[in-house]
C-alpha cells in the first residue's frame, strides 16, 4: 500500500489516504515519485471551475511529475529499473492525441489517471523524457508544466528570437519563467504586473523594464506580447498595445472571455493565438537549459502531509515561486 492524497468530491479538501501501489500494464512505467510540483490549477479542480479537465473521480492530483522507474511493463523500449525521468504533458502517442489534434491527450496523470500526489504513479512510456544529471527532480517536475508550459508559449506560439521585443504580461511562476526564456532566447523583454514587488525579479531574470500598465508598452513598440494573466481585460489591451503586424499569445486562464477591437485587430494586421502546454521536444529544451543553468526557478518545498493547507494558500495568494513535495519523504 501507499500513502495518497485522493480528491473525492467538488468543494472538498482531498483525503491523505492508504491506495493499492500501481502495477505497470503494456506500454506503461511505475514511479516512485519523487518530486511532484503543485499548481494553481489544482485550486480550479478542486473547486469546480476545472472539474471538466477531469476524466474521472475520485481521482489523485497531481501533473507535474517527476520519479525513479521502479516497473517497466510489456512492450516498453528505451527505459530500464532506476531510470530519473519526467512525465510530459505532450501526448503524441495517446489514443486521443495525434487524431484529435489535442497534444494533450488522454493520459496525463493528475488529470485523466491517477497522478504525482502518491509515493507511486503509473505512466504512460510515451511520455517520459530522460531527466540529465545536472538536474533535479524538483526542477524536472515543474519543468513538466510551470516551465514547459512557458517555454511553448514563448518559443513555439511565440517564435520569439533574438532582438525581437517582448511583453510579458502576468509576472507569477509561468510569467517569470517565460520572461527568462525570452530574455535567454535574445529577446528585448518587458514584464507587466501590478505588484511592483515582482520588479526586481524580473529584472534579474533580464527584463529591460517593467511598467504596472499594459498602455505603457506602447512606447517600447513590443511585436510580441505574451499574456500569461488571460484576465479578459489584459488580452484586450495587448491587441491594442502591441506593435503593427505583432503577436499576442494567450496563455492564462484568469477569465474564460475576452472583447477584442476587431478594428485594431485587422486594422494593425495582428495576430492572436492561444498556447497550451508543451510539446515532448519543448520539455527536453527545457531540461537543457537548467542543466546548463541558463534558467533556476525558485522552488520552494512543502512536506507532503501538508499539501490542503499549501492549496489554501494558493487560494489566498501567499505563495512565491514554484511549490514541490516529496511524496516518499512522508
Amino acid at each position: 500500500m501507499m500513502k495518497a492524497w485522493l480528491f473525492e468530491k467538488i468543494g472538498e479538501p482531498m483525503k491523505l489516504v492508504d491506495l493499492p501501489n500501481p502495477k505497470a500494464k503494456p506500454g506503461w512505467v511505475v514511479l516512485n515519485v519523487e518530486a511532484a510540483g503543485m499548481c494553481h490549477s489544482d485550486i480550479a479542480m478542486t473547486d469546480g471551475s476545472g472539474t471538466h479537465w477531469l476524466s474521472q473521480l475520485p481521482i489523485v492530483l497531481g501533473h507535474e511529475v517527476a520519479g525513479t522507474i521502479v516497473e517497466i511493463g510489456e512492450g516498453v523500449t528505451g527505459f530500464k529499473v532506476g531510470d530519473r525521468v519526467g512525465v510530459s504533458g505532450s501526448a503524441e502517442g495517446d489514443e486521443n492525441g495525434v487524431n484529435n489534434g489535442s497534444i494533450l491527450g488522454d493520459s496525463i496523470p493528475g488529470i485523466h489517471i491517477n497522478g504525482g500526489y502518491a509515493e507511486q504513479t503509473m505512466v504512460r512510456a510515451s511520455r517520459l523524457i530522460p531527466i540529465p544529471d545536472e538536474v533535479s527532480f524538483e526542477q524536472a517536475a515543474v519543468g513538466t508544466d510551470a516551465i514547459t508550459t512557458a517555454y511553448h508559449a514563448v518559443m513555439s506560439s511565440g517564435n520569439v528570437k533574438s532582438g525581437d521585443v517582448v511583453g510579458i504580461i502576468g509576472l507569477g511562476g509561468l510569467g517569470m519563467n517565460g520572461l527568462r526564456i525570452a530574455a535567454v532566447s535574445g529577446a528585448n523583454v518587458y514584464g507587466i504586473d501590478l505588484n511592483e514587488d515582482l520588479f526586481e525579479e524580473a529584472m534579474k531574470n533580464g527584463a529591460s523594464g517593467c511598467f504596472k500598465d499594459i498602455s505603457e508598452l506602447r512606447a517600447v513598440k513590443p511585436n510580441i506580447i505574451i499574456d500569461f494573466a488571460g484576465m479578459g481585460t489584459t488580452t484586450s489591451e495587448a491587441v491594442k498595445a502591441v506593435n503593427v503586424d505583432g503577436r499576442v499569445v494567450v496563455v492564462g486562464l484568469g477569465k474564460l472571455e475576452a472583447i477584442i477591437d476587431t478594428q485594431v485587430l485587422i486594422r494593425r494586421r495582428i495576430e492572436l493565438k492561444g498556447s497550451l502546454y508543451g510539446t515532448n521536444g519543448d520539455l527536453r529544451q527545457v531540461y537543457q537549459l537548467l542543466a546548463k543553468g541558463l534558467i533556476s526557478p525558485t522552488l520552494t518545498e512543502v512536506p507532503f502531509n501538508e499539501l490542503n493547507n499549501v492549496l489554501e494558500q494558493f487560494r489566498e495568494g501567499k505563495t512565491r515561486g514554484r511549490i514541490f513535495t516529496r511524496p516518499n519523504r512522508y
